[in-house]
This record gives C-alpha cells, sequence and structure tokens, in this order.
C-alpha cells in the first residue's frame, strides 16, 4: 500500500479487495482446522436464539441472551482486550464465543484457535517430552500468541502444580501483552485462584453473565411442563368456604413460594388427588424455569415410561445416560410419586433416585397421594428426616369440590 514509512501497513502483503476472504475456500478451511473450528461452522450470531423453539423464555432470560449476543457481536467488529461469558452449563456461553471466532475468522482472514481448557492441558501433558520438545514448545508458542484466543469451560479441569503453572504462563502472557482473549466458564470469578481472578477482574476484562437455563435441558423439562404451563402461584386458588381449609392452602402455597425463591433440601406434599399438590409442584417448576434455573419435572408415571423406552439390553448406555441425566437434574421435581401399584423394577430405579438424591442432599420436590405409613418403608423413612426434607399435608377437598361449593 502507499502508505508512509512509519504506517503498520508499509511494506506488507494486503489483500486484494476484489477477491474478499469470504470467498477464499481454500484458505478459510485451512484457518477452520488451524483453528480447531471445523465441528463448529453453524455457530454464528444468526443461529444464535434469544427465545427457545416450542417455548417461552421470561423477560429476564430474554433479555440477559439479547444483551449477552450484542456484547458478543460488538466484541467480533472490535476485539480489544478480553471478553468473558459466564453461566451455567448449556446457556449458549460457548455458541456466542465461537460465533465470534467464526466472524473474525470468515469476515477478516485472522487466525483464530478455539481449546477447551482439559483438552489444552490434555494435549500439554502428551507433548511434554523431554526427548522431543520442539512439538510441545511449537504448540505452546501458537497458543500462546495468536491473534485471537478462545479458551472454553475454564474452571472444570482439575489442574495439577504444573497444569496450574501452564495456565498461569499463557494467560498471564495474552493479559500483559493485551492479546484478545475470550474465556467461558460456569463459576464465578472468586471461586478461580487469586492469580487468575486478579486479571479476570482487570479493567481491560468485560464481563458478560448469561442468566439463562440449559437449552438442551429446557427442550426436555419444559416438554413435561407444556401441559401444566398454567399452573402457576397466581392462578393457584386458595378460596374456600372453610376457614381452616383456606388457611391450610394459603400457609402451603406460601412454603412452596418460598422454596422455588430458594431451592434447598427437599420439600414433600401429600394429599388427595386433586386437592392443589400437583399445581403447587408444577408452579415451583415454571418458577424456576423462569428465574433461570435447571430444573426438571416429571409425573412419576411418565417418568417410568421414558425410562422403560430408554432400556434395552443390547444398547445399556443409552438407559445408563438417561438415568444418570434424572439423578443428578440440579433440581427434581416429581409429581404423583407411588409405589404401591409399581412393578419390582420401577420400585428399584425410583428408590434408587430417592436414595442417590438423599444421600448427596440434591434439591427435590416430591407430590404423592400415598400417606407416610402406606409408603415403601424405604422411601417413609427418607421424607421423615426433618434435616433434609420439610413434608406438608393439604387438608383440602379437591379444587372441583371447592369450586362447587362456593358456586
Amino acid at each position: 500500500m502507499d502508505v508512509p514509512l512509519t504506517d503498520p501497513r508499509f511494506g506488507k502483503f494486503q489483500r486484494c479487495p476484489n477477491h474478499p476472504v469470504r470467498e477464499d475456500r481454500d484458505m478459510l478451511a485451512r484457518l477452520r482446522r488451524y483453528g480447531n473450528l471445523e465441528a463448529y461452522q453453524d455457530k454464528i450470531f444468526d443461529s444464535f436464539k434469544t427465545t427457545p423453539i416450542g417455548g417461552s423464555y421470561t423477560q429476564n432470560v430474554v433479555s440477559s441472551l439479547r444483551l449477552a449476543k450484542e456484547a458478543a457481536q460488538f466484541y467480533a467488529d472490535n476485539p480489544v482486550g478480553w471478553i468473558i461469558f459466564a453461566g451455567t452449563v448449556g446457556c449458549g456461553k460457548t455458541h456466542l464465543a465461537v460465533a465470534i471466532c467464526n466472524e473474525r475468522l470468515e469476515q477478516f482472514g485472522h487466525q483464530v484457535i478455539f481449546v477447551t481448557a482439559p483438552d489444552l492441558l490434555d494435549f500439554l501433558r502428551m507433548t511434554f517430552d523431554p526427548r522431543g520438545e520442539a512439538t510441545y514448545d511449537d504448540y505452546f508458542e501458537r497458543i500462546r500468541n495468536v491473534s485471537l484466543l478462545l479458551l472454553d469451560d475454564l474452571g472444570v479441569e482439575n489442574p495439577s502444580a504444573w497444569a496450574k503453572e501452564k495456565l498461569f504462563q499463557l494467560l498471564n502472557y495474552r493479559h500483559v501483552n493485551k492479546l484478545p482473549t475470550i474465556i467461558t466458564t460456569n463459576k464465578s470469578l472468586d471461586e478461580f485462584d487469586p492469580w487468575l481472578s486478579s486479571r479476570l477482574m482487570d479493567p481491560i476484562v468485560r464481563q458478560v453473565k448469561i442468566n439463562a437455563p440449559d437449552y438442551r435441558r429446557t427442550k426436555r423439562s419444559q416438554g413435561n411442563l407444556q401441559l401444566y404451563r398454567e399452573m402457576r402461584f397466581d392462578s393457584f386458588d386458595t378460596a374456600s368456604t372453610f376457614r381452616d381449609e383456606e388457611e391450610n392452602l394459603r400457609r402451603l402455597k406460601q412454603q412452596a413460594r418460598k422454596w422455588a425463591g430458594k431451592p434447598e433440601g427437599w420439600l414433600c406434599l401429600l394429599g388427595a388427588y386433586g386437592c392443589g399438590k400437583t399445581h403447587l409442584a408444577a408452579a415451583i417448576a415454571n418458577q424456576l424455569y423462569e428465574d433461570g434455573k435447571d430444573a426438571v419435572f416429571f409425573a412419576v408415571p411418565d417418568l417410568l415410561d421414558v425410562l422403560r423406552q430408554a432400556f434395552d439390553p443390547q444398547q445399556n448406555t443409552r438407559f445408563d445416560k438417561r438415568f444418570h441425566d434424572i439423578l443428578n437434574a440440579p433440581i427434581l421435581i416429581l409429581d404423583d410419586f407411588r409405589l404401591a401399584s409399581a412393578t419390582p423394577w420401577a420400585k428399584e430405579k425410583l428408590f434408587q433416585i430417592i436414595d442417590y438424591r438423599y444421600l448427596a442432599r440434591m434439591p427435590t420436590v416430591i407430590t404423592t397421594s400415598e400417606t407416610i405409613d402406606e409408603m415403601d418403608v424405604r422411601v417413609a423413612t427418607r421424607l421423615m428426616d426433618r434435616r433434609l426434607c420439610l413434608a406438608f399435608a393439604i387438608e383440602a377437598r379437591s379444587y372441583v369440590k371447592r369450586a362447587m361449593k362456593r358456586n
């Protein structure tokens, strides 16, 4: 270019304006291979949805996703400093981070590298060999100096002292030299080691918190909630012609709303069919969903159908994964829990879920029409543990009878 000697573009090759980057297929393919982005070509801004397909987000969730997308687009246009996307698993932070990389690669032909923190450390360990350090040095130098680095899932690794040292060398170098860096994490900044958290809170770092649920799990849990979407706290009718009945319903509604606001321990709602326990359980699930919390709602008969469909002796992996997801759901809500008419297989699976979550002290809501005395003793003993479980009986007639009496 015909520019002064002091211009940084002086003496450097420039792309012909008649041959833009996006039309150079061979170069884009090489850059994608170089940056580990071949499998992520669909992760672009246009495919990032701020509202789910077949469901609905609250205004707070939609706003959080829109602001995060705007921040990512701004950074893609002007990648200065660092940007951190923080949020729960599946909230969309990796999608936005990769979209930035794809934008820089496809529009400007910049070298970018996408790597997860665990994969980075694994690769460095494999290449670290006293007899052949050239491979290790080359790879580490390439990661350290690339024009744009995306380090995904920082914090999920369990680093040794050696691994911590390597992460420090990498991030400290890019921090000191102000090299554009994108980080995603599901941890809060104060959970990191002081050497890292101090750098992540530097003014050159922009923090973007995404307050949204796991869209993959949301599809499953929201699918179970579709029939219950109108069952919310505001629509729970506590009116009754009997004062004690009305007071009981008001107290339980208050307790359910309180638990939804701070889901800790177990909550068990006991009562006859139609008294309102399913409504309250669904209201808890809907409230958690609106707050961006990852909750799974199942009517127990539906849950058993799901497990039976997944159970195949020849393909046991599929069942194991489904069962593992249910066991480890951050918040699990089981409606219409009963074992009296269940098969031995179903009883065993339901008890495994109960026992696992009891021992792990994982937030769980259970509704049942059985009394404590009618329950399987193994389940009853866990529900009677007041250190973990709050059990409340709905002492009211069915909603239909209450409404008929008022009319």
